[in-house]
């Protein structure tokens, strides 16, 4: 089996050198006779960042408030201990 590989492979690189050499397709050599497009020059715009508001004194005062959830345990604690 392994010599029938070898003996594939010689043969494929045998065989391809000769056929690397072809003649130019057909689309390739159309397309050195289009005639070239001149692109449109525009000048280049700066990237900017959209502009934040700043946050008026209402929204800097509840800043410093929190709201504190009353939670309730569904279980008591000493429940998900394992007992031995």
């Amino acid at each position: 089996m392994n010599l029938l590989l070898l003996l594939s492979a010689l043969l494929s690189a045998l065989t391809g050198g000769a056929s690397a050499v072809r003649a130019p397709v057909a689309a390739h050599a159309a397309a050195g006779i289009v005639a070239s497009v001149q692109a449109e020059v525009r000048a280049a715009r700066a990237a900017s960042r959209p502009q934040q508001r700043v946050p008026g004194l209402t929204a800097l005062a509840d800043l410093g408030t929190t709201t504190v959830l009353a939670l309730t345990a569904v279980e008591p604690l000493f429940a998900s201990r394992r007992r031995e």
